[in-house]
């Protein structure tokens, strides 16, 4: 390659005229002479007034906006539609899926993600599904940094957390978002399931008045949780290390109870329910076919409502995400009546 020996002192001036030019090469680095002060310019024609040296530069790395563009440098148009697009990213990770006939290109595939997007510090590839009593995924590291935690933020709240020991969801944001506009200054909020704390975090960073109370048997999540709470210096959380079931909550104590394990909260609407005070409303989050979502979740709820003694007035409903081509994840926010 072609390269102009320039002084170090008249570098950027000259930068500026080769572009003008239309001769300076964007595929090349631009190399540095430090012993002589000098800058050499790859160019693709020689330049009045500087002499010029055949080197073997340096290519600069290619930039792209989009996965796709990177990903077509070595994969077939086959392969990438085997590719799912949509990936998460937590912090500085991203977490992604790939086929297992692309296994032989997965570190290419994750390179390829940092390449476009130059937040990210690591790339994750899922193993399996989430697992196990606390909901953790398998991962494996496919590119950049030999790690699992990150520090993820939300809302004004820094978060921290280790993808591979604890159950998180960013596509939930909106969701917390939305629980945490319909508190009130002063409440009582009881969150069962609470993970490394998201839902508390966002009541918390919107209503310093309220109290919330957020249970979790994760010892990992109440570890990460713990360290979020002094991160964020709130006053107004505690957390707690346990299944839910055996921790001593008081009767009719909580304005709100945040429901947040769609697979098995209904299992634990008995608990919601003596731990709500009368009128108060409890957030069920639960997985229905997608034909009958809510009559179904109302169903499940109804059903524990008898057994408990109480009765349930649904006042809102919404479909959270989907779950499955068949299913869908749903909250009901329903009003909980108890007989005096």
């Amino acid at each position: 390659m072609l390269f102009l020996k320039v002084p170090r002192k008249e570098g950027e001036r000259v930068r500026k005229q080769l572009l003008e030019a239309g001769i300076i090469s964007d595929e090349y680095e631009i190399l540095k002479d430090e012993a002589n002060s000098l800058l050499m310019f790859p160019v693709l024609a020689p330049f009045s007034g500087y002499p010029t040296v055949e080197l073997e530069g340096a290519k600069r790395p290619k930039e792209y906006k989009k996965l796709s563009d990177a990903l077509a440098e070595f994969l077939s148009p086959k392969e990438l539609e085997m590719i799912i697009s949509s990936f998460d990213i937590i912090g500085d990770i991203a977490i992604m899926e790939i086929p297992d006939t692309l296994e032989p290109k997965e570190r290419q595939i994750g390179e390829a993600l940092l390449k476009v997007h130059k937040n990210l510090r690591t790339v994750l590839k899922k193993l399996g599904p989430m697992e196990g009593e606390y909901r953790v995924r398998k991962v494996k590291v496919i590119a950049g940094e030999e790690r699992a935690e990150t520090e993820y933020k939300e809302n004004g709240v820094r978060m921290r957390l280790d993808v591979s020991k604890v159950y998180f969801s960013v596509r939930l944001a909106h969701e917390r978002a939305r629980i945490a506009d319909l508190v009130r200054d002063g409440e009582r909020v009881l969150v069962m399931f609470a993970g490394v704390g998201p839902f508390a975090f966002a009541i918390a960073k919107k209503h310093p008045e309220a109290q919330i109370v957020a249970v979790e048997l994760n010892p990992e999540a109440v570890k990460y949780m713990r360290e979020s709470v002094a991160l964020n210096k709130f006053a107004n959380i505690e957390a707690i290390e346990g299944d839910v079931r055996a921790v001593p909550l008081q009767s009719h104590s909580f304005d709100r109870v945040i429901m947040p394990l769609p697979k098995l909260a209904h299992e634990f609407l008995d608990v919601a329910f003596r731990a709500v005070k009368n009128r108060g409303i409890v957030h069920f989050y639960t997985i229905t076919d997608i034909n009958r979502p809510f009559a179904e979740a109302l169903e499940k709820a109804e059903a524990e409502a008898k057994k408990a003694g109480v009765s349930v007035q649904a006042q809102s409903q919404r479909i959270v995400k989907p779950y499955s081509p068949a299913m869908v994840q749903v909250v009901l926010d329903l009003a909980v009546l108890k007989q005096n």
